[in-house]
């Protein structure tokens, strides 16, 4: 297979998506977090309510971490890409290639990542949904 520049267009729009998808996520857990941290210096608060800020706090720098590692995984595939490049630039398909190839699977890392942080959110979801039926 001769690689092109046009086969390696296909990633560069991905690559933005991606980051502008983990960037609003990694946001709005920040922003989150920033509630609890000003919630937990609250003299008024609970023992108990202390205790749910801790775990969810808990719970959401596991989710930023693994968001900034999706994000970190998918600007190596923006330098991997980029790579790709300069090897069809210099004439080396081999080079491009192997380049390609290993833009691809850090995109595929990348995703996998971030779908694991979907999976830890959406069991969080199923839990406060179960204890809100248990209310009733």
């Amino acid at each position: 297979m001769t690689l092109t520049y046009s086969t390696i267009a296909l990633l560069f729009p991905a690559i933005p998506l991606l980051f502008l998808v983990y960037s609003n996520t990694s946001n709005a857990v920040g922003a989150r977090l920033r509630e609890l941290f000003e919630l937990s210096e609250s003299t008024e608060i609970s023992k108990k309510n202390f205790d749910r800020i801790k775990a969810e706090t808990e719970y959401l720098g596991k989710r930023l971490t693994l968001l900034r590692s999706a994000q970190l995984v998918a600007g190596i595939t923006f330098l991997f890409n980029i790579t790709t490049l300069i090897g069809i630039y210099i004439e080396n398909q081999n080079i491009a290639q192997i380049l390609f190839a290993c833009a691809l699977f850090s995109m595929m890392s990348s995703i996998i990542i971030y779908l694991i942080e979907i999976i830890i959110t959406v069991k969080a979801v199923d839990f406060l949904v179960q204890k809100i039926k248990q209310r009733n």
